[in-house]
């Protein structure tokens, strides 16, 4: 079985603030949007149970490891995250096929070159994939 995952993203002044994850197949697509949480195609499914707030189901087993000295420990997986956050962006502004390695050794800087209260901001380049360079 072949399967093929694409990423798209923006970050665009005026456009969409959409959040989802979509996924189409031979057999049906699926989408995951919020508290939408659909199959459909040749084994139609729909999530029907009770809709909950993430935050707050979040902030409820937070203060409840607490209660408990349970600590939790979201660390390695919020890292491990956002990392892969950065080489969707990484590969979709270069258009190049960008590896955990490659990432890691990034000396990109996304950042200004020094913090301070005089600096002055003129916005990103634009990224041109296959163009623009994000290794090195």
């Amino acid at each position: 079985t072949r399967v093929k995952g694409y990423a798209f993203t923006r970050q665009q002044n005026g456009g969409s603030s959409k959040n989802s994850v979509e996924i189409m197949g031979t057999d049906g697509n699926a989408i995951y949007e919020g508290n939408r949480h659909e199959i459909t195609g040749k084994n139609p499914w729909r999530y029907r149970g009770e809709e909950n707030d993430m935050y707050q189901s979040e902030h409820d087993a937070l203060f409840k490891s607490i209660r408990e000295g349970k600590a939790i420990n979201d660390g390695e997986i919020a890292a491990n995250s956002t990392l892969m956050g950065v080489m969707s962006r990484m590969a979709a502004y270069s258009g190049q096929t960008i590896t955990w390695e490659e990432a890691m050794n990034s000396t990109q800087s996304l950042g200004p070159d020094q913090y301070n209260w005089d600096l002055e901001y003129n916005g990103p380049e634009i990224a041109i994939p296959g163009i623009t360079k994000v290794l090195g």
